[in-house]
Protein backbone atom coordinates (compact mmCIF):
# COMPACT_ATOMS: atom_id res chain seq x y z
CA UNK A 1 0.00 0.00 0.00
CA UNK A 2 1.09 3.55 -0.93
CA UNK A 3 1.14 6.18 1.86
CA UNK A 4 0.43 9.82 0.61
CA UNK A 5 2.22 12.65 1.82
CA UNK A 6 -0.38 14.99 3.01
CA UNK A 7 -0.37 19.19 1.88
CA UNK A 8 1.54 20.79 4.41
CA UNK A 9 2.51 24.75 5.25
CA UNK A 10 5.52 25.68 6.90
CA UNK A 11 5.84 28.12 9.89
CA UNK A 12 6.82 30.96 7.48
CA UNK A 13 3.72 30.29 4.89
CA UNK A 14 1.60 30.25 8.07
CA UNK A 15 3.25 33.18 9.91
CA UNK A 16 2.17 35.33 6.71
CA UNK A 17 -1.40 33.64 6.14
CA UNK A 18 -1.98 34.25 9.99
CA UNK A 19 -1.29 37.90 9.24
CA UNK A 20 -3.77 38.23 6.19
CA UNK A 21 -6.30 36.48 7.95
CA UNK A 22 -6.04 38.70 11.72
CA UNK A 23 -7.79 41.82 8.94
CA UNK A 24 -10.46 39.68 8.63
CA UNK A 25 -13.38 38.75 10.21
CA UNK A 26 -12.09 35.12 10.73
CA UNK A 27 -8.43 35.06 11.78
CA UNK A 28 -6.60 31.48 11.71
CA UNK A 29 -7.95 30.31 8.44
CA UNK A 30 -7.98 30.40 5.03
CA UNK A 31 -9.03 28.48 2.23
CA UNK A 32 -7.23 27.04 -0.97
CA UNK A 33 -8.46 26.57 -4.41
CA UNK A 34 -7.81 25.64 -7.96
CA UNK A 35 -8.01 27.80 -11.04
CA UNK A 36 -6.64 26.56 -14.33
CA UNK A 37 -3.91 28.62 -14.80
CA UNK A 38 -1.72 30.13 -18.17
CA UNK A 39 1.54 29.22 -17.21
CA UNK A 40 0.73 25.09 -15.92
CA UNK A 41 -2.13 23.44 -15.60
CA UNK A 42 -3.10 25.01 -12.37
CA UNK A 43 -2.95 28.13 -10.06
CA UNK A 44 -3.28 27.82 -6.59
CA UNK A 45 -5.59 30.88 -5.30
CA UNK A 46 -5.16 31.69 -1.53
CA UNK A 47 -8.08 33.55 0.47
CA UNK A 48 -7.37 34.70 3.63
CA UNK A 49 -10.37 34.83 6.51
CA UNK A 50 -12.21 32.42 4.35
CA UNK A 51 -13.51 28.46 5.43
CA UNK A 52 -14.40 26.85 1.95
CA UNK A 53 -14.68 22.60 1.98
CA UNK A 54 -12.93 20.53 4.73
CA UNK A 55 -10.02 21.29 6.85
CA UNK A 56 -6.86 20.36 4.54
CA UNK A 57 -3.79 20.68 6.83
CA UNK A 58 -2.81 22.53 9.93
CA UNK A 59 0.21 24.66 11.14
CA UNK A 60 1.16 27.50 14.18
CA UNK A 61 -2.52 28.17 14.64
CA UNK A 62 -3.60 28.57 10.51
CA UNK A 63 -6.02 25.73 9.05
CA UNK A 64 -6.04 25.95 5.65
CA UNK A 65 -10.05 24.27 3.82
CA UNK A 66 -10.13 23.44 0.36
CA UNK A 67 -12.42 21.18 -1.74
CA UNK A 68 -11.84 17.47 -2.04
CA UNK A 69 -10.90 17.82 -5.39
CA UNK A 70 -7.81 20.47 -4.75
CA UNK A 71 -6.75 18.10 -1.39
CA UNK A 72 -6.29 15.39 -4.31
CA UNK A 73 -4.01 17.96 -6.73
CA UNK A 74 -2.05 19.50 -3.89
CA UNK A 75 -0.63 15.75 -2.39
CA UNK A 76 2.72 15.67 -1.35
CA UNK A 77 3.19 19.54 -1.52
CA UNK A 78 4.08 22.50 0.59
CA UNK A 79 3.03 25.83 1.30
CA UNK A 80 5.83 27.98 1.56
CA UNK A 81 6.29 31.63 1.45
CA UNK A 82 9.77 34.35 1.15
CA UNK A 83 10.66 37.72 1.93
CA UNK A 84 13.04 40.01 0.74
CA UNK A 85 13.78 43.46 0.38
CA UNK A 86 12.03 42.91 -3.11
CA UNK A 87 8.96 41.82 -1.56
CA UNK A 88 7.62 38.76 -0.61
CA UNK A 89 4.96 35.43 -2.29
CA UNK A 90 3.55 32.27 -1.64
CA UNK A 91 5.26 29.34 -3.33
CA UNK A 92 4.38 25.69 -3.82
CA UNK A 93 6.74 23.19 -3.49
CA UNK A 94 6.62 19.33 -4.03
CA UNK A 95 7.57 16.26 -5.68
CA UNK A 96 9.94 16.08 -8.46
CA UNK A 97 7.09 15.13 -11.33
CA UNK A 98 5.53 18.07 -10.36
CA UNK A 99 6.44 21.36 -13.17
CA UNK A 100 5.63 24.56 -11.31
CA UNK A 101 5.65 27.91 -12.94
CA UNK A 102 8.27 30.71 -11.96
CA UNK A 103 5.63 32.44 -10.37
CA UNK A 104 5.74 30.27 -7.56
CA UNK A 105 1.84 29.21 -7.66
CA UNK A 106 1.35 27.38 -10.79
CA UNK A 107 1.90 23.94 -11.46
CA UNK A 108 1.38 20.90 -13.62
CA UNK A 109 0.91 17.09 -12.13
CA UNK A 110 1.32 14.34 -14.39
CA UNK A 111 -1.15 11.76 -15.20
CA UNK A 112 -2.07 9.39 -12.79
CA UNK A 113 -2.50 6.73 -15.40
CA UNK A 114 -5.02 5.71 -18.39
CA UNK A 115 -8.25 5.30 -17.73
CA UNK A 116 -9.87 2.28 -18.16
CA UNK A 117 -13.18 1.47 -19.68
CA UNK A 118 -14.27 1.98 -23.39
CA UNK A 119 -15.77 5.38 -22.84
CA UNK A 120 -12.95 6.59 -21.01
CA UNK A 121 -12.38 10.34 -22.13
CA UNK A 122 -9.00 11.97 -21.23
CA UNK A 123 -9.49 15.21 -19.00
Amino acid sequence: MTRHTPFQITPQAAAELSRQAALTSRPGVASLELQPGGCQSWVLIIRAGIVVGEPMARTDGMTLWANQNTVNQLESMHLDHHHDLRGGGFILRGPKDVQFCTCGIGFSRPAKGPIQGSDAVKL
